[in-house]
């Protein structure tokens, strides 16, 4: 599902995605919600998309000259090359993110329930999150016999009072057609 913004129809700036063949458009602003397994085979993909884009490039710069069709898809190649190039090093800043998150790495240390809440309270929108910590919390109350203050009840109670570490905003990614461009048409 496409972000916000571009679902209510906000602001000037288009979201910036890719569309690949097997995962279809991936937005940008959806990396930090994916898995490492997803953002690794996108990432893959990506990168063969990009070769192919140089690949063509390539053969265009070969030829002497260029009809009209050719010129075009060459200048749309070289766009969506630039675009690709930028969608990958979001990827490479998201998994750098990953790799180095001090809250992660410290929640790692404690315990394996403690990483898994620290990666879904980064990963998962705010009220997921909440949804699924109220839960948990219920699920977890205290029970007869059982001291309030367990370990359990520790961790998620940190869990709700520390705030999440925050990201680097992304620079957004507009590109506009040629006002004579059949694509403006569409």
């Amino acid at each position: 599902m496409p972000p916000r913004e571009a679902r209510e129809g906000g602001g000037g700036q288009r979201p910036t995605f890719l569309t690949l063949r097997d995962h279809g458009k991936v937005y940008v602003a959806d990396l930090p919600r994916l898995s490492d397994g997803q953002l690794t085979h996108i990432a893959r993909e990506a990168q063969e998309v990009l070769e192919s884009l140089n690949r063509r490039l390539r053969e265009l710069e070969v030829q002497m000259t260029l009809n009209e069709v050719e010129q075009d898809t060459r200048i749309r190649a070289g766009t969506k090359r630039d675009v690709t190039e930028r969608f990958l090093a979001a990827i490479a800043q998201e998994q750098e993110l990953r790799r180095s998150n001090p809250a992660l790495r410290a929640a790692a240390g404690e315990s394996l329930a403690r990483a898994f809440l620290e990666l879904a309270r980064h990963r998962l929108p705010g009220s997921t999150f909440d949804s699924l910590l109220q839960e948990a919390l219920a699920a977890c109350g205290p029970r007869e016999g059982q001291p309030e203050d367990s370990s359990d009840a520790q961790i998620l109670r940190l869990m709700r009072t520390e705030p999440p570490q925050p990201r680097p905003a992304a620079l957004p990614v507009v590109l506009t057609p040629a006002p004579d461009s059949p694509l403006r048409a569409g």
